[in-house]
């Protein structure tokens, strides 16, 4: 493809608009923007696309849990390893959130002026109807969910939530394919005597209640060889539900870490997801051009979910990073999201079904509960706590 082609058909008057919002002086700019449109004309990768090798860190294949502190690590850690983890696996591929959106970078400060062609939504209306969503003010709500790291890595989760009396439940499921072992010396496959194909047999799964004062969690592995754990300890202390155990998902996360960092590019009020009404936004962050303390201000940050303001973040500002947002008009909930670092990396989340009041279920009740932990050994002394209040 000649490079002249990609604008072969532009008129005079979008070409005045582009000269003024990119303009050539500024060469880094100018060759990313020219780089980014010509692989979105060019380009062949496909959501079917071979997935390269991972240069990355593994826990131990065995995988069983041998402490309170290593099970904790699986909940609050697992779905969060990131970049740093899975940093080498395969390029991503586009994203069908931003499908539709222009691919282009802009002047730092031209985004904070622009809204959609039509002028409908800001991006100030945008960020508060986010930052105003509230998971407690529903009788009930059900959210089933899923998070991917790079293509080769899982979590499936089920958070359900009694608005009436507090209690919550949170399911989590982590699978990974065979290439997220692929890397994995060969002295360590032996020495277990399995395969990258075996290792991807397996699974985690975290079965979380928060009950009145009492957080309960069983920690499960379906190699087969290990037996199932369970805890208990008081709900107070427990980051996962502060002030709700959605606080934990991925897209609470971004809110919480990324967002403020980025700059609207586009946005698009006039989409369905779910059967439900949403805005579609594309957004980025170009390293180097702002730092952690460059966070916006002057707008609507509450309800904040934990951690608290002032603890450390993730946000990687060395990193050029793409975000596509698809997010619930009604409620202000992120239902769909796909971030991009540096085109090499990428994380996604996506909701599989949302429902409210009378169409969600309950959290699991204590008949379920005292089941489900009987055949478990507990990882500490559970005598201090008093399950028949979980009724």
């Amino acid at each position: 493809m000649k490079k002249n082609d990609i604008f072969k058909h532009i008129n005079d008057e979008d070409a005045a608009r582009i000269a003024a919002e990119y303009p050539t002086g500024d060469k880094k700019q100018r060759d990313r923007l020219f780089r980014k449109v010509e692989s979105r004309v060019s380009s062949g990768f496909t959501a079917g696309d071979e997935v390269r090798g991972v240069d990355a860190y593994r826990p131990r294949i065995a995988m069983k849990i041998a402490s309170a502190a290593a099970a904790v690590a699986v909940v609050a850690g697992a779905g969060g390893v990131g970049y740093q983890l899975l940093s080498s696996v395969s390029r991503p591929t586009e994203s069908s959130i931003g499908s539709d959106m222009v691919q282009a970078q802009t002047e730092e400060g031209s985004a904070a002026e622009a809204a959609t062609a039509s002028g409908a939504i800001t991006k100030e209306e945008l960020l508060e109807k986010i930052h105003s969503r509230n998971y407690e003010a529903y009788d009930r709500i059900n959210m089933k969910y899923r998070e991917t790291m790079n293509g080769v890595s899982f979590m499936d989760g089920v958070i359900k939530r009694d608005g009436l009396t507090g209690n919550e439940s949170e399911m989590k499921t982590w699978t990974h394919t065979p290439e997220y072992f692929r890397d994995m010396d060969e002295e360590t496959l032996a020495r277990d005597n399995t395969t990258p194909e075996k290792l991807a047999e397996s699974s985690t799964h975290n079965e979380m209640f928060f009950v009145k004062d009492m957080f309960i969690c069983v920690y499960d592995n379906s190699d087969g060889e290990s037996q199932a754990l369970y805890e208990i300890a008081d709900r107070s202390t427990w980051l996962l539900d502060q002030p709700t155990a959605f606080s934990d998902t991925y897209s609470e996360c971004l809110i919480r870490d990324r967002i403020d960092h980025f700059d609207i590019q586009e946005i698009n009020e006039n989409t369905t997801f779910l059967g439900r009404d949403c805005t579609d936004v594309f957004m980025t962050y170009v390293s180097g051009e702002k730092t952690v303390s460059d966070a916006a201000v002057g707008l609507p940050i509450v309800p904040r979910m934990a951690p608290e303001e002032g603890s450390e973040t993730t946000f990687d500002k060395y990193s050029d990073q793409e975000l596509y947002l698809t997010v619930d008009n009604e409620t202000g909930i992120i239902l769909k999201a796909k971030l991009i670092i540096d085109e090499e990396y990428y994380e996604e989340f996506e909701v599989n079904e949302l429902l409210f009041d009378d169409d969600a279920e309950l959290p699991e009740n204590g008949e379920y509960i005292r089941n489900r932990i009987a055949g478990c050994a507990p990882v500490s002394d559970p005598s201090s706590y008093d399950l028949s209040i979980i009724d």
